[in-house]
């Protein structure tokens, strides 16, 4: 569905985070070319705002501009991949030490218990192949994990990667089977958690990050094939 931005007040913000969440789609794969007119109009403003959140996108490496060709989605490389996968389990997997020795514990599991459900609903779709509500409950789960931490630098951190995660989500979820693993490895981290085992929670999510960075890894060698 077309998002359409509805505030005014900070529309060049609210332009910028539309794009942003977009990057990695299907429409803006890694190489894509951005057509700042098209942008526009589907977002419902004029083409400054899109200007200004393109250079945005730009300073934090996931746009580039190439003058005379116009604007791509900037690519994603294996030596990225290596560097955003191995943060991103160290970090999530501090997130979720953090989260146990800081939530009320009560509402934590309330939470997980949603989460889990929602993943649960998600089998049938995925074994259809509809990776859209998977993709979702995957990137509900991270942002509870790093929210739930309650510290601020390290979910600033996170919010910058979140974006070259995105990019590399879409391209995961092309190889066969990789959803459904994805799917596992996601129960395996909630019901460490359900059970309060922050070892095997923090291991799990470690191991989940890994095993992308190895998909990721792989649908890239074989792009380039």
């Amino acid at each position: 569905m077309k998002e359409k931005i509805r505030n005014r007040l900070n529309l060049s913000e609210d332009v910028y985070e539309a794009i942003k969440r977009r990057l990695g789609d299907k429409d803006l794969k890694p190489g894509t070319r951005i057509k700042e007119e098209q942008l526009a109009e589907e977002l419902g403003v004029s083409r400054t705002p899109v200007r200004e959140a393109i250079n945005k996108l730009e300073r934090e490496g996931l746009v580039e501009i190439i003058p005379r060709y116009g604007t791509f989605v900037a690519n994603l490389f294996p030596e990225d991949v290596e560097e955003i996968y191995d943060l991103r389990g160290v970090l999530e997997g501090l997130a979720i030490r953090l989260s146990f020795l800081k939530l009320d514990k009560e509402k934590f599991h309330e939470k997980l218990l949603e989460i889990a459900e929602f993943h649960r609903k998600c089998k049938s779709y995925v074994e259809k192949g509809n990776f859209e509500p998977f993709i979702k409950a995957d990137i509900a789960l991270h942002n509870f994990l790093v929210v739930s931490s309650q510290n601020s630098r390290l979910i600033q951190i996170m919010n910058n990667l979140n974006a070259q995660i995105q990019l590399g989500r879409m391209e995961s979820f092309s190889v066969p089977g990789r959803a459904r693993k994805s799917l596992k490895e996601h129960e395996e981290i909630i019901n460490a958690m359900l059970q309060g085992d922050v070892n095997n929670a923090e291991k799990s999510i470690r191991k989940h990050c890994m095993n992308i960075k190895k998909n990721v890894l792989h649908f890239l060698k074989t792009r380039h094939k």
